[in-house]
């Protein structure tokens, strides 16, 4: 079973896809399920609960922290932004969550490796949409040296990229089970990393998005 665990609906300040269209280009991606990762709220999972689909939608936010990003994955009520990575990862576990190191090597928003040493996650993510290869497999590496589980998300902002990359479960039948088989380890990664296209892509609409935000990191 296939899940892209990293998706970025209009409720992220940078993507402008609504779940429903999500929704529907991954109903003919050969995907069993999906989460909205929107940056520092719960509004993209929130609206999908009243859209129809057979599609498992993972409850989740991507957290923004002092020193990088954090998927809160399994979380139903919104965590603040701005909190260290130790409180961030407190606030995730006290919402019975499970605290993921998303694309830690990435420059901006990366955790980096120190900070993924120095603190206890749940999992790291191994397989970005939007970082390229080797920056992916030294968060596979880094995953096998701490004896993690590894997690797989497109990192999608635009419909094309849904599914581009995902989570491999043998089994689940509910969110509750993703959540379960991930603190489990019982996960495998795939899809595509970042292409020299997808990077030219993505500066561009980085900086312009960045400008119109006033300057200021998500």
């Amino acid at each position: 079973m296939k899940f892209d665990l990293h998706i970025h609906s209009a409720y992220s300040d940078d993507s402008d896809i609504t779940p429903k269209d999500i929704i529907k280009i991954a109903e003919t991606k050969d995907l069993d399920g999906i989460a909205f990762l929107d940056h520092n709220t719960l509004d993209g999972y929130l609206k999908s609960k009243y859209l129809d689909t057979d599609l498992i939608i993972v409850p989740a936010m991507e957290v923004s922290t002092k020193q990088g990003h954090i998927m809160a994955l399994g979380v139903q009520e919104e965590i603040e932004d701005r909190l260290s990575i130790e409180e961030t990862i407190d606030r995730v576990e006290e919402r019975s969550g499970l605290a993921i190191a998303v694309h830690p090597f990435r420059t901006a928003s990366g955790l980096g490796e120190i900070n993924i040493r120095q603190n206890n996650w749940d999992a790291i993510e191994g397989m970005n949409g939007r970082c390229k290869e080797a920056n992916n497999k030294k968060s596979r590496d880094l995953a096998a040296d701490l004896d993690l589980p590894v997690t797989g998300g497109s990192d999608a902002h635009r419909l094309e990229d849904v599914g581009k990359a995902f989570t491999i479960f043998e089994n689940v039948e509910d969110w509750e089970d993703v959540i379960r088989e991930v603190s489990r380890g019982n996960t495998e990664v795939g899809g595509e990393s970042r292409t020299f296209c997808d990077y030219i892509f993505y500066l561009r609409r980085t900086f312009f998005r960045w400008i119109k935000r006033g300057f200021k990191k998500i």
